[in-house]
């Protein structure tokens, strides 16, 4: 099975809406989701499932409108939950992003994934309703106008992002229906109506096990709260505009005339460079030609002529290359005084590396921010509730192979079992169920310190628990957790979590192991 269809699949959980309802009902087609959850909730124990699942997709939508809101539909994609690349149009006039932006918006997705979590649960309890979605239908309001828009398909918001450029094309080869206009040239672009998914049971405790992992991902995110460092930027910032503003210290004609000589300098080096390049064309034409010579000399007296004339030729180039390297070498010199000179002209023109760094200054930001955010105290009910969360995700996602392994039926399926055929791109290898579980079970492993997590620099036999860590964290230093002295009040003496496991599924699936985990969670 390929990385593409895998991958498709959880693209497609995520983008999935309700199929025929009552006429009066509203739809997610041309309502949206919110709609949609607000008639659901009129009998929340008879759609708790359904429920439940619009409101996962709902979280994410009110992280994508948050983006929008305050311009940051590009600018928060090297962050876990937050990856996606919206399509829309960016907003043309956006609030200003305060410090605390970013942690309310991880915030409010922490408190919706226990939002929609409650109703799963409260499914599970009091029996599970199996229900209907259908891809199309699915679009998230970005712009918060309560209507349609380009850009907005869930589709197109979350294919290129989940699947990559070359499967998202692929999927769309394969599943996009186009219009004509009455001239039968392509107008429009549609996903076909039949890709229609019957989530049940099994489902319910998938999807269960999928908003644990994201709170999880959401309160360690939450525990390195990085709002006091964005507010010590933000006012560290403020200086830096408050800069004062001091004279030329250079005198400028001066410094006009010393730019000429220098450029006449160099345009006298960019001279002699072409006439040597034009006499090594030269000298090596010659020495072919007595090479060519040599070859068909018949006397000895001929050849040993030929061989002093191919000697004194060869010294000529070689003199000329060497004049050639110091021309250059000077040139570049010069060239780079040039620079140099004309940037002490003009205080405010920017270096070429000042360019290039503001250019990647959003990146730039991230890094610091992200690595000053973990060594700051952790908060330690939040590292507990992802703990949590993670030991959570792991009984979900066995309760859920455990009951599709009960399944009987064959009717649309989601993740199929042995018997079954998903109605989606999806084939699951033989074995890779089982090489699943064993990826589970070291993982719930390390949660619970029965395996330790190895580092490099901690002596033999020794690893790094988890649980130790959990119980009471610390800021994580990168020189010290590099050395390993950061991990010495964690440490324990015992087994080790391999990458056995891993290496088993990554060949179970051949090559596709990454595609297989997103999917499974």
């Amino acid at each position: 099975m390929r990385f593409t269809n895998i991958v498709l699949s959880f693209c497609l959980s995520l983008a999935l809406a309700t199929g025929a309802q009552a006429q009066t009902a509203p739809t997610l087609a041309e309502d949206g989701l919110q709609p949609r959850i607000d008639h659901l909730s009129q009998d929340p124990q008879a759609n708790r499932f359904e429920l439940g699942f619009l409101l996962t997709l709902r979280g994410v939508e009110k992280t994508l409108q948050a983006r929008y809101d305050h311009g940051l539909g590009q600018q928060m994609t090297t962050l876990p939950l937050l990856r996606l690349r919206p399509i829309l149009a960016p907003n043309p006039a956006p609030r200003r992003a305060g410090p605390d932006t970013l942690s309310r918006i991880m915030t409010d997705f922490v408190i919706d994934m226990e939002r929609a979590r409650d109703a799963l649960i409260a499914a599970e309890q009091n029996g599970v309703t199996a229900f209907e979605l259908a891809l199309p239908d699915l679009w998230f309001d970005i712009n918060g106008n309560g209507t349609r828009d380009e850009g907005e398909s869930a589709i197109e918001t979350l294919g290129t992002v989940v699947l990559g450029p070359r499967a998202y094309g692929q999927f769309r080869r394969d599943n996009v229906t186009v219009g004509t206009d009455f001239l039968g040239k392509p107008v429009s672009e549609s996903f076909s109506t039949e890709l229609v998914v019957r989530f049940d049971t099994a489902d319910q405790a998938w999807l269960t096990a999928y908003t644990h992992m994201l709170s999880g991902f959401g309160n360690l995110f939450l525990a390195f709260d990085p709002e006091p460092i964005l507010r010590d930027l933000d006012a560290a910032r403020a200086l830096l505009n408050a800069a004062p503003t001091i004279p030329n210290f250079y005198d400028q004609a001066d410094l006009i005339a010393e730019i000429d000589a220098l450029e006449q300098e160099l345009e006298t080096l960019q001279a002699r460079d072409e006439d040597i390049r034009a006499g090594l064309e030269q000298l090596n034409q010659q020495s072919s030609a007595l090479v060519a010579e040599l070859n068909q000399a018949e006397t000895q007296a001929d050849k040993d002529k030929l061989q002093s004339e191919i000697q004194s030729v060869r010294e000529k180039i070689s003199d000329l290359r060497t004049e050639q390297r110091d021309v250059r070498q000077a040139r570049g010199l010069v060239r780079n005084e040039i620079r140099s000179a004309q940037a002490k002209q003009t205080a405010d023109d920017a270096t070429p590396l000042q360019s290039l760094m503001q250019r990647e200054r959003a990146t730039i930001d991230t890094f610091y921010v992200a690595l000053a955010a973990i060594q700051q105290q952790p908060d330690p009910a939040r590292i507990r509730a992802a703990h949590a969360d993670w030991t959570a995700m792991i009984r979900h996602n066995r309760m859920f192979w455990a009951l599709l392994a009960q399944e009987t039926d064959n009717d649309r399926e989601w993740i199929p079992n042995a018997r079954q055929s998903s109605v989606l791109p999806v084939e699951i290898p033989e074995r890779v169920a089982e090489g699943w579980q064993n990826i589970l079970a070291d993982a719930e492993a390390v949660l619970d310190g029965r395996l330790l997590i190895p580092h490099p620099l901690l002596p033999p036999g020794h690893g790094i628990s988890l649980p130790a860590y959990v119980e009471n964290p610390a800021p994580l230093d990168l020189t010290q957790w590099v050395h390993g002295v950061g991990a010495y009040p964690y440490a324990a003496k015992g087994p080790r979590i391999t990458a056995q496991s891993w290496q088993a599924f990554e060949r179970l699936t051949s090559g596709n192991a990454a595609g297989f985990a997103l999917f499974f969670n």
